[in-house]
């Protein structure tokens, strides 16, 4: 392949690149359409379609492993990196255009990073989305295999915008199946009180039982019950922190190549109160390890038997009487006290009463639980319907 003539972008590798749908794929057209457009040369390419993950690190050639005080020295060290970060944003660096061959080996950067890798000149290509950087493709050679030429430059300039749409296209799917995904394994675990916390300590996604939990966790009442309203819940800062900490030992172990680390699960016992604890679980779109990582968060009272044994919770169902099924039926289907007693032609004082013995026999302290609880109440009132039994008033 001749370095000073245009190369044709060969069009079956470049449809492969706006076909990837992950990071694996993208990695693979991106290291071909590379090898067919350039010769005598070794890829590096960087992923982070989530600015608050450590990038992932991708190789043509394998490498030594490197601690995360080597990566530090690495960053810190790189006479490039002013360039990256200052405004406007370079898409294509190549290092020769702010330094001679001379200058780049009298450097410690070279002398520590660069020589033992081999390579002397370098093109990188970065990637953003607004100001976050979402990948990097760096082309190294080893000084005898020569300087890219012109012509070399042109082509990189000529791909930087389709590896720019690939890649985009991919950090946007990410995101996309990675909150799928985060909401499907939330309510999976549903009635559980479960909330998706971010890998910055974020609440993405929370619902009534685990609001009610948070709440209860910080409460001060003997029996660690809170009457405050929902809507003012906050996640724990206990809570939050062992998230934080488990995302910033995660990042400070990343290594080029290694792929996502082990699922994390660790279970935090309330301070006070040993029956709550908050299981917290770090989770991952399954197989695709450039997903937005975040921190599923279930709420459990190991005390309670309606958290912990449905057979309990539908026993307990078949202890109300009809009268009070109705008007469970009706709270369940979020109907305001005064719309019960009108559809039902009874009084308001009534229904209360009925409400309050629901509660108690079910062992739930208000009607947001209940409605959480619906799949299985209804259950039970299918079986004890078909086996014809029914408590009367």
């Amino acid at each position: 392949m001749s370095r000073t003539t245009p190369v044709d972008i060969p069009a079956k590798q470049l449809l492969a690149l706006h076909a990837a749908v992950d990071g694996n794929t993208l990695w693979k057209a991106s290291r071909q359409l590379l090898n067919r457009c350039f010769s005598n040369h070794f890829i590096v390419a960087g992923f982070a379609f989530r600015g608050g993950e450590p990038m992932i690190i991708k190789r043509g050639k394998p490498a030594p492993p490197r601690d995360a005080e080597w990566w530090a020295r690495n960053t810190a060290a790189h006479p490039m990196i002013h360039l990256m970060i200052e405004k406007p944003y370079r898409k294509i660096i190549r290092v020769t255009d702010f330094m001679t061959a001379e200058e780049i080996k009298a450097l410690p950067y070279y002398s520590e990073f660069v020589a033992p890798e081999g390579w002397l000149y370098s093109v990188g290509l970065f990637i953003r989305e607004g100001d976050e950087l979402i990948g990097m493709l760096a082309v190294n050679r080893r000084e005898d295999q020569g300087e890219f030429t012109k012509a070399e430059m042109d082509l990189f300039v000529r791909l930087y915008d389709h590896f720019e749409t690939a890649f985009r296209r991919v950090a946007l799917h990410q995101s996309t199946l990675g909150t799928t995904m985060t909401l499907a394994a939330m309510l999976s675990r549903l009635p559980l009180a479960v909330a998706v916390v971010s890998w910055r300590g974020e609440v993405s996604h929370i619902n009534d039982p685990a609001r009610q939990a948070c709440l209860n966790w910080e409460s001060t009442e003997n029996d660690g019950h809170s009457n405050d309203m929902l809507s003012s819940a906050q996640l724990p800062e206990i809570i939050r922190t062992k998230c934080l900490e488990i995302a910033s030992r995660i990042t400070h172990s990343s290594r080029p190549n290694a792929g996502p680390p082990e699922v994390d699960i660790l279970t935090l016992p309330h301070p006070k109160n040993n029956g709550q604890v908050a299981i917290i679980e770090r989770i991952l779109p399954r197989g695709e390890p450039l997903s937005p990582s975040a921190f599923l968060v279930r709420f459990e009272l190991l005390q309670d038997p309606v958290a912990t044994d449905t057979a309990t919770l539908m026993s307990n169902y078949c202890s109300l009487t009809t009268a009070e099924k109705a008007v469970a039926q009706l709270l369940m289907d979020g109907k305001a006290n005064s719309e019960i007693a009108e559809e039902l032609g009874k009084s308001r004082g009534t229904v209360k009463k009925q409400t309050e013995s629901i509660y108690r026999k079910l062992d739930i302290h208000d009607r947001r639980r209940l409605i959480a609880f619906r799949p299985f109440l209804e259950a039970a009132r299918f079986l004890e319907e078909n086996q014809g039994s029914e408590i009367g008033d």
